[in-house]
Formats: C-alpha cells, structure tokens, sequence
C-alpha cells in the first residue's frame, strides 16, 4: 500500500526537528514552535518568522509546558518553559508590549496552562506506529481539512490527511492490469498482443492467432490492434507490417507492398479511426492519414504543429466530443474541427505536471485522463493533477495500458504486474475552494511585509508566493494570477500546493497583484489581493519633472525671446533698407520733377498709390490747364483730398507745396507749347493759366533760368527732357 503520510524536516525550512508546538493561525497557516525558534508553513515548506526574544516576557518561574491562548481573533498568545510571546495574525509578525497586556483578565494564569493537543484515533495511531513515532510525538494538531499535524522529538513534522477515497493498488497478476494492456473492442473482445500471437477472449474463450492458423500473417509477435467496424481490425506486427485482420476467416492482408510509403515509419504505436473512412496511424517517428476504403495515405495535418514538440507519438483517443487528444513524447494536444472539419486548431495542454503522456483513456462522464511519466493528470473540463494524497506515487504509466472498467473505475498499469485501480468521481471529490494565502513577497529576494509595501526604484524584480494551504489535496488546486495595471489576462498556474509569480524590472507606478484558486468541481474563489508601490528615482519625481517643464519652459521663452528679437533686428534692418531705398526713390524722384519737362507719374512717384495720385492730378490740372482762378483748393476737392492732406503728400513726395506744384506743370507745358509750336508769348501765357505775360515771363526765368523768348530760340539753361 503506498504510504500517504508526508513528513516535514530541516530541509523543509524548520530549524530544527524537534517541535514543541504547533498553532493553526485564522488563514490557515501553521505557526510552529522549534524548541524556541518559530516558523511558519507557506504551502510548501516553512519559513521563519523573525522574533527578538531579548523584548519576550521572561517568567520569573519556569512554566510546566506550552501552551497558546487566543484573544479575540487576531493575538495569539504563546509560552514555552521560559518565556510567554505575544503574535499578532494580522501583521504575521510578533509584538512586544506584552508587559502591560497581560494584567487583563484572563491572562493571569496563563503562563501554567499547557498545550491541549488532538488525540490519536485509531487511523493515526496506526500510522505513529508504522512510522515508530510511538515515543517521538511531542504534540498533535488537527487543521481545518480535518489532517493531523504530529509534533516529534527529532523527526520534524508527520503529517497524517483526512481519510478519503484514494486510489488503490492492483497488484499480483490482477485480470484488471491484463485489461488494461490489452484492447477491448466494441463487442467486448478483449484483444492482447503477445509474443507468440494474438490472443483474444470472448465470453470466457481464449483464442490464440498466429502464423501457424492466419493466412498471410508474415510474423507472430503483435504490436497493436484497432477496430474498425464490425469484423474488420487494422493490425501490425513488431516487424512494422501493417494490414487488415479477420478473425471470422482467420486473414491477414498487409498493405505495404501496395503502399511504399509506409517504408518510411519506425516502428508503428497504434492507430485511431476518426470516421467510417480515415484512421490515423502513429508512429515512433510521425504519423499519418489512412483511407481504409481506399487503401491511400494522406497527411495528418496538424503534424505540422504537435512535431514542433515531437514526433514520437505514443497514444491517441476520440472523445465523444469529436475531439482528437494526441498523446506524444512531449505535450498532449487538443485536435478541434472547427467549420465542418475543413479547419482544424490544435492546442497543446497547459498545466501538467509532466508532458510525456503514456496513455488515454475517458471515463464513464466523458472526462478525459492520462497516464504520465510522472503519475496521473485528468485533462478534461479541467486539468487536475493527481498526487500522492490520492494513492498515486508519481511514478511512470504504461504505454497504452488504462481502461474503463464495467464498474466505471479507471485502471492504469504502471509496469510488469503493478497497477492502479479507482473511482474517478470520488477520487476528484468535491472540494470547495480555499481562499488564497500570499505568503511571502520578495524584492530583490529581500522579504517585505504583506502591507503598506512602498520600494525604491531599483528595487523592481518581486517574487510573490501565495498558496491555498490545502494539505489534504494540494495536487487538486489550480491558481490563476494577474499583475494590474500591467496584465489585463490571467495567467494559470497548476502548481499544486503553492504558487509562485515573478516580475522583472518593474517600472515606477502602483500595482495590485490579485490571485484566485479553484478546484476541480467549483470555480474560482474570493480574491485575494497585495498592494505595493514602486517609487520613481528622484530624476522621475513629481518635483523633479515640475523642474524639467520649468527648465523647458525658460528655454522655450529663451528662445522665443532671442527669435523675437531677433527678428525685430532683421525688420528694423528691412525698414531701414526701405527707407533708404524710398528716399533714393524720393531724390530721383525730385530730380525729375525739377529737370524734366515731360511729367511722367511713373518718373515721380515711389508706390503706385502715389502713382495714381499724381496721374489724377495731371488730369485734374489738365481739365483746368487755362483757368487763372483754379487753385490748389479746387484741385485737392477733385482728387477727393483736404488741402491739408493734399499738402502732406506734396511735402512727402516732391518737397514742394500744391500751389508750387499747380505752377510748375502749368509751366512746364507752357516750356512744350513753346518748344514745339510757334505760339506768340502773351497767348501762351493765357493758355497755362497765367493772367499777365509779364507774372508768367518772371515764373518761367525763375524756373528755366531763361526768358520764354529765349528758351523758345533755344538759349535753354536746363535740360528739357
């Protein structure tokens, strides 16, 4: 019978071997006293909780024993022979002002009372004896699962679960590991492949096939055999023949001189029809598609994806979902036709404990298992490891040996006569699920308090533990964490007892860490949540990056200003040059105004608003060109101008005032009209708009330097354009 009890000791974190005391704390944990030197139970082992025993209560006399009282629901008070300490379950950490706390009532005499521990019932005596523990047990606890914790002298911890079903062994030739390494078909033969033939049994008959009795079976030794429907079986020998069997006309009819192909497989493990027409086959090395109607191979599509793993295929089954479970060297994998079988997904099983799966089988529900290299896992609705607490030693299954028996129990051979037998349903039970205990978080493997959690920058790489502390079945209980605002999905964990979550390099922010358990027959529980903050460097701070926009902001007007003044710079320059190049414009433009008869406004003015200006003056003064009476009012009003606006703009543009610029175009026309026709004087003077010949003779040799006599005889003293 395989031993259940499990057993704790100095490589498991407690101190010492000997215990002395053993509390069960209000989540689950177990506090427990080494001669002096306290631990704790994380799901896995133990670690220690610190404690100064400098600032514990010594007892003026020796106490008789240990002992432990609660007050209220949080402070557990504790003494050994010689001193009394006080734990706070909250904090998980001890307190010191314990002088002061113990005059309350109740607590006088507590230093005598002496630990009540469980009794041995005759399950747990029966295991103290198998062990030799008779006189090793020091004190005895019963958890909230109903296991029992035994203290001893110099053996650590033994730990005896509550009774429940577990697997039992078959063992001695049992006819259920037979069963379970043969193939049953759908008629209820059980076929066996054996050395010297294949045997089948039907209604208590034995029937042995081979060479000797089936026409064309090339060799004796069988490797498998697989239904097909009705009397039709595909069947290979340990030569790699494969063909069609059948036992009713005792015919053997191999495929591969017809197929060359198969040439190419080592060593075929067996065979799994899909439909009435496509069988896959499996081999060491590969597998394959075979159309039993056709007699022709074709490509196992999702090979493609299960041989990134491997390629030794060791087991197959069709549930009764339609679902293909490839079993291989390394994974299991889900085959799912999606779309009328015209799309296939294929999805490698998380969660388990070993990836080297041995044999398949489904139970009465419909539920799938497999046999491990390492023990037994249930895959379907939920993958569930099964362990040592359920009778199953972590050992390796058999290569395509479990079957369901008639009773529905699940049998599984574990090699030569040895084998495994149980109910599924009681075995899995029905658990409820425990709340989530964080046991310890680390910073850079440094241990840090379960709150109030605030670290340095630098200190970014957390390892957070959390465990349901379910000792009666730890190998049932799967875990799902998430770290936020960093992780939006969970992620799982089928760990077991305890789990652990790692994150590296954090950056600067607050972060809630939640993880929720579940077990096989109920879903997920309450939450269970740890805060921390991670701090930024102080160039990441809030004061910091005030400073940074700050900075950036005098820089930002820095620069604004050297541009803004810059460009003021470059402006006062443009206006400059403007102005240099309009009085250079205003210069020449005088310069003909005063030397050339012909007034073009192009030659005088410097914009063309000026330009527009002159050329209505032009015509103005040429409407008017005879009127003595027009005068520099009259010629403001016609070009829509005050005559104080009119006066500026002569001012700007010539230097001259209307009045002088009314004149001088009256006598420059009158210097053409002399120029260019033979016009007596007095008549010209007339025509110009000057009342006497004499006033206009003294205006014209004022402004020609010549009488209008002379400059018409050519004596000219200026140029007249």
């Amino acid at each position: 019978m395989f031993s259940m009890h499990r057993q704790w000791g100095v490589t498991d974190g407690l101190p010492t071997g000997e215990v002395q005391q053993i509390v069960e704390l209000p989540n689950g944990q177990m506090l427990v006293n080494c001669e002096g030197v306290f631990c704790i139970s994380n799901g896995d082992g133990f670690d220690i909780v610190p404690c100064d025993y400098t600032q514990a209560y010594r007892l003026a006399t020796y106490a008789q024993g240990y002992g432990h009282r609660w007050q209220g629901d949080s402070l557990l008070w504790l003494h050994d022979f010689y001193r009394i300490y006080l734990f706070d379950a909250r904090a998980m950490a001890f307190r010191y002002d314990i002088e002061r706390r113990l005059g309350q009532r109740g607590l006088q005499a507590f230093a005598q009372e002496e630990t009540q521990g469980a009794k041995a019932d005759g399950r747990a005596q029966r295991c103290i004896d198998s062990l030799a523990l008779t006189r090793q047990c020091v004190t005895m606890t019963r958890d909230r699962q109903g296991g029992l914790w035994i203290g001893t002298h110099s053996n650590g911890i033994v730990y005896l679960p509550p009774r429940r079903a577990v697997a039992q062994p078959l063992t001695g030739g049992d006819r259920l590991i037979g069963i379970a390494r043969s193939t049953t078909d759908g008629e209820g033969r059980i076929w066996r492949c054996k050395a010297d033939g294949l045997e089948k049994e039907e209604n208590g008959v034995t029937t042995l096939y081979n060479k000797a009795n089936v026409k064309g079976l090339p060799y004796n030794r069988t490797t498998f055999i697989q239904q097909l429907g009705g009397d039709r079986y595909l069947l290979c020998d340990s030569l790699s023949t494969l063909g069609y069997f059948d036992h009713r006309q005792a015919t053997f009819t191999p495929l591969n001189d017809r197929l060359q192909t198969l040439a190419a497989y080592r060593h075929f493990v067996g065979a799994c029809p899909i439909d009435d027409e496509w069988t896959v086959v499996y081999a060491q090395n590969g597998c394959f598609m075979l159309n039993t109607k056709a007699d022709t191979l074709a490509p196992f599509a999702p090979s493609e994806e299960i041989e990134h793993y491997a390629t030794k295929y060791n087991c197959m089954v069709s549930d009764h979902q339609g679902r293909l479970w490839v079993g291989t060297q390394d994974g299991l994998f889900e085959v799912r036709a999606e779309g009328g079988k015209r799309l296939l997904t294929v999805r490698r099983v998380a969660g388990l404990r070993n990836n080297c799966i041995r044999s398949l089988v489904t139970d009465g529900e419909g539920n799938l298992w497999a046999g491990t290299s390492c023990g037994i896992s249930r895959i379907t609705p939920t993958v569930v490891n099964i362990g040592p607490e359920d009778g199953v030693p972590a050992v390796s299954m058999m290569e395509r040996a479990a079957c369901l028996t008639d009773d529905g129990q699940l049998a599984f051979a574990t090699g030569g006569v040895s084998g495994l037998i149980f109910q599924p349903q009681t075995l899995i039970g029905y658990d409820t699920p425990l709340p989530v205990v964080i046991t310890s978080v680390k910073a850079n493997d440094r241990s840090l308090p379960l709150h109030g959690i605030r670290l340095p920058y630098d200190e970014n790489y957390l390892t957070i533990r959390f465990s349901t502390l379910n000792y009666a079945s730890p190998s049932h209980t799967r875990y799902r964490y998430r770290l936020l605002p960093l992780e939006k999905e969970w992620n799982d964990s089928n760990d077991g007892m305890s789990g652990v979550a790692s994150y590296t390099t954090l950056p600067p922010g607050t972060y809630h860490f939640e993880v929720q358990a579940a077990v096989p027959t109920a879903g997920w529980g309450t939450t269970t949540t740890v805060a921390f903050v991670i701090l930024p460097p102080w160039w990441l701070t809030w004061w910091a990056r005030l400073c940074y926009v700050l900075i950036a902001l005098g820089g930002v007007a820095a620069a604004v200003g050297l541009y803004l003044r810059r460009r003021k710079a470059k402006m006062e320059r443009e206006n400059d040059e403007r102005v240099n190049q309009l009085f250079e414009l205003r210069s020449e433009a005088r310069y003909q105004f005063a030397q050339s008869v012909n007034i073009s406004p192009q030659n005088i003015a410097s914009t063309q608003q000026e330009e527009q200006l002159v050329d209505k003056l032009l015509k103005a003064i040429g409407q008017h060109m005879d009127d003595s009476d027009y005068t520099a009012s009259q010629l403001a009003a016609d070009v829509a101008m005050s005559r104080a606006s009119l006066y500026k703009k002569m001012q700007t543009m010539l230097a001259i005032t209307p009045n002088e610029f009314l004149r001088n175009v009256r006598l420059k026309h009158a210097a053409k009209l002399l120029a260019e026709t033979s016009t007596p004087v007095n008549q010209v003077s007339l025509m110009v708009g000057f009342q006497t010949p004499r006033y206009f003779s003294q205006c014209f040799r004022q402004m020609f330097g010549v009488t209008p006599s002379e400059y018409r005889s050519g004596e000219r003293a200026g140029d007249e354009g």
